[in-house]
């Protein structure tokens, strides 16, 4: 009787480490999937490795893996990228990531990686021999729930984002059935602040061309839909001074920015396409159309926070019951830093 009474204790008494820390790293990985589809990389990436650090069962550890490798490439980590896709390459070799979940350049950079990693075919071991029996395991603490963590996380990484940065601007404007053109180098400054999937950003410009003077400003309102894709609208006035008074121009823009990586993730190219709502110029007061476009590169440095951009912009605004038309090119290169 007493024997049965011993080990029915011991078997209360066992603790399920492994089934509880599953559960609680499990947890975790909603949010930090929740963080990658906001675009909040830093915070995927601080969830993914404290559930990683739990017991998970291989097919949450997969995906845990797959989700943290493309949070690193996001934060222009490619080396911690690689590594982490290396892992998963050994987990399971036969593994592709979804393609309906994550961008051609995820999934070329872990095919990349598996091709280059070589996986042992596992060995059997030799079972040793059976150790003397253990004393009874002490009761364990209890397990903390990991939502207080999370919770803790998030907060951590609310935090808003800024950029800003030094313009050099090569400007020519050239107008039909209105000023003469003119052409001129400026200088201006560009910042935006961003948190989660919204950016606020602006831009100023000021200097000579030749007979008129440039002063041009741009407020936008972004929407990150994915890390590729960026939604924008805001207003852009250009304003030429000139002795025998001011010109305004006055365009409200809707438009879309795509960016995709040229060489790792430090070298990236974008390109911006608007449409003008709405245009208003002051002298002779009228209305019209108006639309444009930008293309460039965006290169980070391997000691961020501080890039450089070079970009060409062109856009061309027609007035209605009027032959005035108004095309203005720039080729602008920026130096700035970014501040998480």
């Amino acid at each position: 009787m007493t024997r049965r009474v011993l080990a029915l204790a011991l078997l209360v008494a066992a603790p399920i480490p492994s089934a509880a820390q599953d559960r609680s790293a499990g947890d975790v990985v909603a949010p930090a999937i929740a963080a990658y589809q906001n675009l909040d990389f830093d915070l995927a990436a601080t969830l993914l490795r404290r559930a990683l650090a739990g017991d998970l069962n291989d097919s949450t550890r997969v995906r845990a893996l797959t989700y943290l490798g493309a949070a690193e490439h996001y934060r222009a980590r490619d080396d911690s990228a690689v590594a982490v896709f290396g892992r998963l390459v050994v987990l399971a070799p036969r593994y592709q990531p979804d393609t309906l979940v994550f961008p051609p350049e995820i999934t070329r950079m872990y095919d990349d990686v598996r091709s280059r990693t070589k996986v042992e075919a596992p060995q059997l071991a030799v079972a040793p021999p059976s150790p003397a029996p253990a004393p009874p395991p002490p009761v364990p603490a209890p397990v903390r729930s990991s939502a207080a963590d999370t919770t803790e996380v998030f907060r951590t990484h609310t935090r808003i984002t800024v950029s800003g940065g030094g313009m050099v601007a090569n400007v020519r404007a050239h107008s039909e059935a209105g000023l003469p053109s003119a052409g001129g180098t400026v200088l201006g400054m560009t910042a935006s602040a961003r948190l989660r999937r919204f950016e606020l950003g602006i831009h100023y410009l000021e200097g000579s061309l030749e007979a008129r003077d440039l002063v041009e400003g741009a407020v936008a309102l972004r929407f990150v839909a994915t890390p590729w894709l960026m939604l924008h609208a805001g207003p852009l006035i250009r304003r030429y001074d000139m002795p025998a008074g001011a010109e305004r121009w006055t365009m409200w823009q809707l438009g879309a920015r795509t960016e995709a990586p040229i060489v790792g993730a430090r070298l990236r190219g974008h390109a911006l396409l608007w449409q003008g709502l709405g245009l208003s110029v002051n002298v002779p007061p009228g209305s019209g159309t108006a639309r444009g476009g930008e293309f460039g590169v965006t290169y980070d440095l391997a000691s961020r926070p501080f890039w450089f951009a070079l970009a060409y912009t062109i856009d061309h605004a027609s007035v209605q019951s009027s032959d005035r038309h108004e095309t203005v090119k720039m080729l602008t290169v920026t130096a700035g830093v970014r501040k998480p």
